[in-house]
Formats: structure tokens, sequence, C-alpha cells
């Protein structure tokens, strides 16, 4: 398949499951647990690619207003201890299948189908997430990896203007941790 074959089609991330198991399309892309759900409804189908085989590609991250960044930065610092805490509980395993109960509970899996999704799953503590704020060009630095999915939505109409990644990435939280 050539590039200038591919249509991108807008679909809601909870629907796409429908829409692949309908056959008005080829594809989706959607992340855990939608796309097992996806697979699950269409007899045959199979990751083409997951983010697991690049990563960088996909950071999730916590974002907060300004206005409360500003006035309850002492709060949100305390926030980033937690999810340090919490990562760590999740990859040690003396904790983790105590996690994955916790997890898989929230998205409405077992844990024994929960648990083989941490493999595609790469959480970040907070040391990691120092190296990963540091400004850079590709997939090791958020703000690189930010400014490659920011020019594949121009390039795709996704949105019209190029977004300025500098004014919504702010690495203090990280930074204040010790």
């Amino acid at each position: 398949m050539k590039e200038k074959d591919v249509k991108l089609v807008n679909a809601k991330t909870n629907e796409t499951p429908q829409v692949l198991a309908s056959g008005q399309v080829d594809a989706i892309g959607a992340w855990q647990p939608i796309s097992g759900e996806a697979m699950k409804g269409l007899a045959g189908s199979k990751p083409v690619y997951t983010s697991a085989k690049a990563p960088g590609l996909i950071y999730d991250v916590l974002a907060v207003s300004p206005t409360s960044l500003k006035a309850r930065k002492d709060d949100w610092v305390k926030l980033i201890k937690v999810w340090d805490r919490v990562v760590h509980y999740i990859d040690d395993p003396k904790t983790q299948d105590d996690a994955v109960k916790i997890m898989s509970a929230r998205v409405g899996l077992t844990p024994e189908a929960y648990k083989p999704l941490l493999k595609g799953t790469k959480l970040i503590d907070v040391a990691e997430g120092k190296k990963i704020f540091k400004k850079g060009k590709g997939l090791t630095s958020l703000y690189g990896s930010s400014e490659i999915a920011n020019d594949f939505n121009v390039k795709n109409e996704v949105y019209k203007q190029a977004q300025d990644v500098n004014s919504y990435i702010d690495p203090s939280l990280t930074e204040a941790q010790k």
C-alpha cells in the first residue's frame, strides 16, 4: 500500500471497534483496551503496528491548566511524587499482581487479560521523566515527539496551524522532584 492510498477517517475512539467490524475501514488506530476489543470483534484481525515498536512515539502526560498550575503548584509537585511511587509499584514484581488487579478492574478486564498489556506500556518514573523533558529532536524527547506529532497532524489536516510545542510543555513539576 502506498501512502497516497491511505485515507484517514475520523471516528470516536470508543466507536472504532464497530467501525472496523463494519468493513467501512481496513484498519483503525486505537490503544488498549479498545484495540483489543476491536480485534476480538473481527475474526482474523491483528495489529499492523504497535507503539511498543517505537518507544517515545506516544507519551501519556499529566495535563494541567496554567491557572491551576500557578495556584496549586505545590499540590501538583506532590502528585508527581505519588506518580513515581505508582510506577515503581506497578513495575515491582512483588506488587505488580496487585497493581494489575487494580488497573484491570478499572478498564473491565480480568487481571489475566490485562497483564500482557503491560509489555506494550512503558511507564516512566521521575528519573526517566527528567531525561525525556530535555529539549531534543526525535522520540527520546517529549519535545521532539510532540513536534513529530504536530507535523503529522498539520500534514493530515487534523488541524490547520502548527502548534507551539514549547508553549505547553512545562518540565517544572518533574524538575522539582529530588
